[in-house]
């Protein structure tokens, strides 16, 4: 019986305690301790010792708050034994809490270069990185776009600086072209490069049109990162996080690291109009 929640498939931990092959407890660390404290405070449970640290909040550490939180899920979930350890059994009635998503976030892909990174994969850690928070990523639609001359000379190289509102400029005239997407999805655009070489996208876009633009180079998370500054908004502080665990990082370099989101970011996503719940 694996596990089929979107929330934990992406861990191999959680995937061996579902087998049996391992439990969480007191002492246990990382981002499968960091999934359960997520489940846990969406079913209600205050944890407020495990999310003091806006670095990592929750922190993925298994402590006394965690221990106590996990016993009183068992105690209020039938058939499960109250002694505060994440075995079989309370992975199998977490995934069950959560066998579906919870929310949905429509994108529409428009490129004018090919990627480093396949868009398949782009779009798959995508689905992986929210997904782990029930968040789901469908791609609407795909489109290559047809530019003129005038325009592929413009976009081959964008210069323009990026900014929250984009009211003008370079990227304006780019998330203007190709077939139109509702308000509340997220178009992206797929660009060879940005003249500030450190650059690998921008989630900045114009009124009541969410939309990001990637950079060819980019890693496979950085479609996510950008899709992230749509979903937080320009009133979100801190505009980037400061652990190198988190999507938002302002320069994620490993690809092998799954990243995490705080629950303020978690929150703030679930709340934006291109962010339906289900």
């Amino acid at each position: 019986m694996a596990l089929s929640s979107p929330r934990f498939t992406s861990s191999d931990t959680l995937q061996s305690v579902e087998q049996n092959h391992a439990v969480l407890g007191r002492g246990s660390t990382g981002r499968p301790v960091h999934l359960v404290q997520m489940a846990l405070i969406d079913l209600g449970h205050a944890m407020p010792i495990s999310t003091s640290n806006e670095r990592a909040s929750p922190d993925g550490i298994y402590g006394e708050e965690t221990f106590q939180v996990v016993k009183k899920f068992q105690r209020e979930t039938p058939g499960l034994t109250e002694d505060g350890i994440v075995g079989q059994e309370t992975i199998r009635k977490l995934d069950e809490k959560f066998a579906g998503f919870q929310h949905r976030v429509k994108v529409h892909f428009r490129s004018i270069a090919l990627t480093a990174t396949p868009f398949d994969r782009l779009l798959t850690s995508a689905q992986i990185a929210y997904g782990q928070y029930g968040i789901k990523i469908d791609m609407a639609n795909g489109e290559s776009l047809a530019l003129s001359d005038e325009d592929q000379a413009l976009f081959d190289q964008i210069d323009q600086e990026c900014k929250w509102l984009i009211d003008d400029g370079e990227i304006k005239r780019l998330h203007s072209l190709g077939t139109p997407a509702p308000d509340n999805d997220v178009l992206v655009y797929f660009v060879r490069q940005f003249s500030n070489a450190n650059m690998t996208g921008c989630g900045g876009h114009g009124r009541n049109r969410p939309a990001c633009t990637v950079a060819a180079f980019g890693n496979r998370w950085t479609m996510a990162h950008e899709m992230g500054h749509v979903l937080l908004g320009s009133e979100f502080s801190p505009v980037h996080a400061a652990s190198n665990r988190n999507l938002m990082f302002a320069h994620t370099k490993s690809e092998a690291i799954i990243p995490i989101l705080t629950d303020r970011q978690v929150t703030r996503m679930r709340a934006s109009t291109c962010c339906k719940a289900i």
